[in-house]
């Protein structure tokens, strides 16, 4: 039943909006492991994930938008209610479909942690606030075209230039990123277990036991493994060791991925290898480095490439 009060229907109205507005800006500041989440469920690529993400996250701030300022304010509740719904039976079947058993559905991105069954809460509260609505009833835009038109050609501009799509980034700036050779091939030579590093094609990790970013690399590049079918033996870490270095062991379990062969190197030597960048990872062929990437823009295709070249 719809509501008859005006400032009822406005407390619903701003409330179910402003909720919206918010699950997209806190989304937006972890994009990154928004994407990673995205890119877990292996459905998609990692540039394809990049793109929907950030379309997800304009989608999710127009309505809102809408919402609160009354631009098509029926096709803007029964969108959000088709949202709610297909969220809601995602994360339903979330464990039995895609295997994945998240402590954060990132519906809040980083800042605020819900599980799913939070999330699921959430999703039925908004649907609650919103079946109730009554979208002839208050103020309305009295431009909905031109505002609808000008705040999702604005939003999608502002989540793809603010925080640019690895991609993009490749194809404006290019690759710079380049690590000593000659030093690599050295240190890893002299490296108790660094032999099987120096033959072949293989991918070549550059990690710190205490670095998160170095644990998200790690989740990616074990998911890349995944879609890719990469073999475990073609991609090998390097960690680098000090005095407070932390157990490699606790690494992979809190990146939750499986155990890779690695090695450890002294600090120093590490950071004059690449050039104070990390993580880093290296596609080695021979013990030649042919190519290097920062994790962020790694991708399973470029993984795939390189390992299956002739």
């Amino acid at each position: 039943m719809l509501v008859k009060n005006t400032y009822l229907n406005w407390i619903l109205r701003i409330a179910a909006g402003l909720v919206f507005v918010l699950t997209a800006a806190l989304k937006y500041l972890s994009i990154d492991s928004f994407d990673m989440y995205v890119y877990e469920h292996g459905l998609f690529g990692y540039e394809v994930t990049e793109s929907l993400t950030r379309c997800l996250v304009a989608a999710e701030l127009c309505l809102g938008i809408f919402l609160i300022m009354g631009v098509f304010p029926r096709f803007t509740k029964y969108t959000m209610l088709l949202f709610l719904t297909v969220f809601t039976v995602y994360l339903l079947l979330l464990p039995a479909v895609f295997g994945i058993e998240s402590e954060n559905c990132h519906c809040f991105g980083e800042v605020i942690s819900f599980n799913r069954w939070q999330s699921i809460v959430k999703n039925l509260i908004l649907i609650a606030l919103l079946l109730p609505y009554n979208p002839t009833l208050g103020w309305r835009f009295r431009w909905p075209k031109i505002a609808f038109a000008t705040a999702a050609v604005a939003s999608l501009v502002a989540v793809f230039a603010l925080i640019t799509p690895s991609y993009i980034d490749t194809a404006l700036y290019g690759k710079t990123i380049t690590i000593d050779d000659e030093l690599f091939r050295t240190t890893v030579g002299e490296t108790e277990g660094g032999e099987t590093f120096l033959h072949g094609r293989q991918i070549v990790c550059f990690y710190s036991t205490a670095c998160g970013y170095c644990r998200k690399s790690a989740k990616k590049v074990h998911i890349a493994m995944r879609q890719a079918d990469i073999p475990s033996d073609k991609v090998r870490i390097v960690f680098w060791h000090t005095d407070k270095s932390k157990p490699i062991s606790l690494f992979f379990e809190k990146a939750e991925v499986p155990e890779l062969e690695h090695i450890t190197i002294d600090a120093e030597t590490f950071l004059n290898i690449t050039n104070g960048v990390m993580p880093l990872i290296a596609f080695v062929n021979d013990g030649t480095v042919a190519e290097c990437h920062k994790y962020i823009e790694l991708n399973e295709r470029q993984m795939k490439d390189f390992l299956t070249e002739k």
